[in-house]
């Protein structure tokens, strides 16, 4: 830092008054910043954990049939592979009321394979004979622990569905959870075969998940699954019912991409403001300093010296105020995690709880319109020193 930088800045943060306007400024612009990279993150962490809960329980891609239950034979699983699925997993799916304690609620049953299904999913659930695993938000609202009982009223099979339904028992040893609010909720899981007998459907099975893309990394490109199931579509014949893994919840994710970018315009009013907070701290310090500032210049220090000086200034501003917003994010981020009153109901915004995910092109959109947005505090101080010649400024002081 040249003598000429420090002389200026020693100008500038004369006096109590410049230095607090000076913090509050920059505290007001990291706030703004922090509101509109929340705000990116919120909507990225909300489409990533909802197509990851999404995918922990539908794979990327269900084929179902129009008829009910249906055979899961060589032929079936031959124009399954039409995609190169890495893994297939046939699963018998039912609704069902489960009872323990007193209390009841309708739940979906899954019977499956554990190792297929998991394969599929990525979704560790390990069934035991007589076992049932469920979801961790059913667990919690009807207060039941590992080892506890629980029966559910189970029809048998879409071929004689005037019989009356039975009541099976079982033991619970496990929690499952899905991300996805609604279905840690419903979803309960026996062991297929187990689930076949009760429900007299022999090999049948009534829904088939396919997983098209490597389960160990974020799919965010939902183009290679559309791809998938418009292949499958053409291979397999009408009667089946090919859908993707977000086809619940579709309306979902295209209403987050349209809520990224009129809420993040709307909140550049918040910059707006910071900036005009910028704006007047460089107009005071004009007007404040001005005596000081033509002196220097009627002594030697050029107008494209003290510019340089201003310029410098802001980038330093922006670059405390960009770090200091990633710091208000990761406590945001933490405290959505541990603190109660920052917990969402997931009944209402259909995950279990919310995180903030930022990656390199939310960071560099955010910083660089920002950065944007201080230049132009900038020139219009610069514009305003300007438009004063030296000779002005030195009357001023010798009238004073």
């Amino acid at each position: 830092m040249n003598s000429s930088y420090k002389s200026i800045l020693k100008i500038v943060l004369h006096g109590r008054s410049a230095g607090n306007i000076l913090l509050a400024t920059v505290l007001s612009f990291t706030f703004s910043i922090a509101v509109i990279l929340c705000t990116f993150g919120l909507m990225d962490g909300f489409d990533h954990l909802l197509k990851s809960g999404l995918r922990h329980s539908s794979g990327d891609i269900l084929v179902t049939a129009r008829r009910g239950f249906f055979s899961f034979d060589q032929e079936l699983d031959e124009q399954l592979r039409v995609v190169s699925p890495l893994s297939i997993a046939p699963v018998i799916q039912t609704e069902a009321f489960a009872l323990t304690s007193g209390k009841s609620k309708g739940v979906m049953v899954r019977g499956i394979d554990g190792k297929s299904f998991s394969q599929a999913t990525g979704l560790t659930v390990d069934i035991k004979p007589g076992g049932i695993v469920i979801g961790e938000e059913l667990a919690k609202q009807m207060n039941v622990k590992i080892g506890d009982e629980m029966a559910l009223t189970l029809g048998r099979g879409n071929e004689i569905a005037d019989s009356l339904p039975g009541i099976e028992l079982f033991t619970v040893t496990g929690f499952v959870h899905h991300g996805i609010y609604q279905k840690d909720l419903r979803f309960v899981y026996l062991n297929r075969n187990e689930l076949a007998s009760l429900l007299e459907v022999g090999n049948k099975v009534n829904l088939v998940i396919l997983a098209t893309e490597p389960l160990n990394r974020p799919l965010e490109n939902l183009d290679t699954v559309r791809n998938s199931q418009n292949t499958l579509r053409r291979h397999m014949e009408p009667e089946y019912i090919i859908k993707p893994f977000w086809s619940e919840y579709n309306f979902l994710i295209e209403a987050v991409k349209v809520e990224k970018v009129s809420i993040s315009l709307i909140l550049q009013l918040i910059v707006v403001v910071a900036v005009f907070n910028i704006l007047a701290f460089v107009i005071y310090i004009m007007e404040k300093k001005s005596q000081d500032f033509f002196f220097l210049r009627a002594v030697g220090l050029s107008l494209k010296s003290l510019m340089r000086f201003w310029l410098v200034s802001i980038v330093i501003i922006w670059l405390i105020s960009c770090l200091g917003a990633h710091l208000l994010s990761r406590i945001f981020d933490w405290g959505l995690h541990n603190l109660s009153f920052l917990q969402i109901p997931g009944e209402i915004y259909v995950l279990s709880a919310l995180s903030i995910r930022l990656d390199m092109m939310a960071y560099l959109t955010v910083y660089f319109v920002a950065l944007l947005w201080i230049l132009l505090a900038a020139s219009i101080g610069y514009w305003r020193l300007k438009q004063r010649p030296i000779i002005q400024g030195l009357r001023q002081e010798f009238s004073s």
